[in-house]
């Protein structure tokens, strides 16, 4: 009987619904992205060098779809939404720095963890980086600096922060309109093809976008509402078992750990799991690569997909800043790297 009674507090004290709902979030999001391939380097790496826009279509797609179901969120009050605070500065630098380290490192937050589950070694070195980067900018010696960027701040209002609504004087509902006309013109002239056995681009897209949005509802009936943020869990599943900081297992956290789970089980299923070795010349800019986008994230409060889907579908600012900036770092990073190549 005893043993029952202390089972039985033990089950009490854990907290399931944190547990259940940030693990679930990260297995849905990891299973889906595997399977259309999801992955921000590899969607602008296509659109600049050989104009392949699919990948691309299927971002801006999730991003329409996450944004319209977060907004009704927020309107039907299931989730009070955060906004990231404008600061410029950092916005700017950090994307780009980011947008640069995502092509050295060959692939985003995201599709690095879900290659880890496809049996990737190289994306173990892209994350130690990432988490090395993080912690360093974080709680490191690049503490001050990141400080430094993150200074200037810009407001509006009494300490509102800027939003595409607020800025305009709209209702965040007539921005999501125009953005979703706007961006269902462009989608409409693509193709519908899929990559070999991934899903198709629309498909990929909705699914992603739903899961966005969904991960705001099931983290703020697991914690506290912040959707699926890759760049600051990373850095803490490192300093976490090591220096006991954050002093709790976050929402966040466990979430990035179901996205490898969800992969392996797409990859498995589908064939496309395998142990594979990255080039031993490609190491050190692998690493690098996450190294840079590690420490970047956390001076632009996030990475491509804390800032530029997460958050971005609140039409912060900030957010939004960051993306374009992400976007333009690689995007010069790829000319530059290809500029002698035929």
């Amino acid at each position: 009987m005893v043993w029952i009674s202390l089972a039985s507090g033990l089950m009490e004290d854990v907290p399931w619904t944190l547990y259940l709902s940030a693990v679930g979030t990260g297995l849905i999001f990891g299973y889906v992205a595997q399977r259309g391939g999801f992955c921000f380097t590899r969607a602008l790496s296509a659109a600049v060098l050989s104009r392949d826009l699919r990948l691309l279509r299927a971002g801006v797609l999730a991003l329409i779809v996450a944004t319209v179901g977060v907004q009704l969120l927020a309107t039907l009050g299931l989730v009070d939404l955060p906004l990231r605070p404008l600061r410029w500065v950092a916005n700017i630098v950090g994307g780009l720095f980011f947008g640069a380290g995502m092509i050295l490192g060959g692939g985003d937050t995201a599709s690095t963890w879900y290659r880890v589950g496809e049996g990737a070694i190289g994306a173990w070195v892209v994350l130690l980086g990432f988490a090395l980067g993080a912690t360093t900018s974080g709680l490191g010696i690049l503490l001050p600096l990141r400080t430094l960027l993150q200074r200037p701040t810009i407001t509006i209002g009494d300490d509102g922060v800027p939003t595409l609504a607020n800025v305009f004087g709209l209702s965040p509902w007539i921005i999501v309109a125009v953005l979703a006309v706007a961006g269902a013109v462009w989608l409409a002239r693509g193709a519908r093809g899929a990559e070999g056995d991934r899903w198709s681009w629309p498909v990929t897209g909705v699914a992603v976008g739903v899961v966005i949005a969904g991960a705001w509802w099931t983290s703020a009936i697991g914690d506290r509402p912040v959707g699926i943020a890759l760049a600051v869990s990373t850095g803490h599943l490192l300093t976490y078992p090591l220096v006991g900081y954050p002093n709790r297992v976050t929402w966040s956290m466990l979430s990035t750990l179901g996205v490898p789970i969800g992969a392996l089980v797409a990859a498995w299923t589908t064939g496309r799991f395998g142990w594979t070795l990255p080039a031993g010349s490609s190491l050190v800019r692998i690493f690098g690569g996450g190294l840079l986008m590690g420490a970047s994230a956390i001076v632009a409060d996030g990475c491509n997909i804390t800032q530029g889907l997460t958050n971005a579908v609140t039409l912060s600012l900030s957010s939004l800043l960051t993306l374009l900036a992400m976007i333009a770092g690689a995007s010069l990073t790829l000319r530059l790297l290809h500029t002698h190549q035929p």
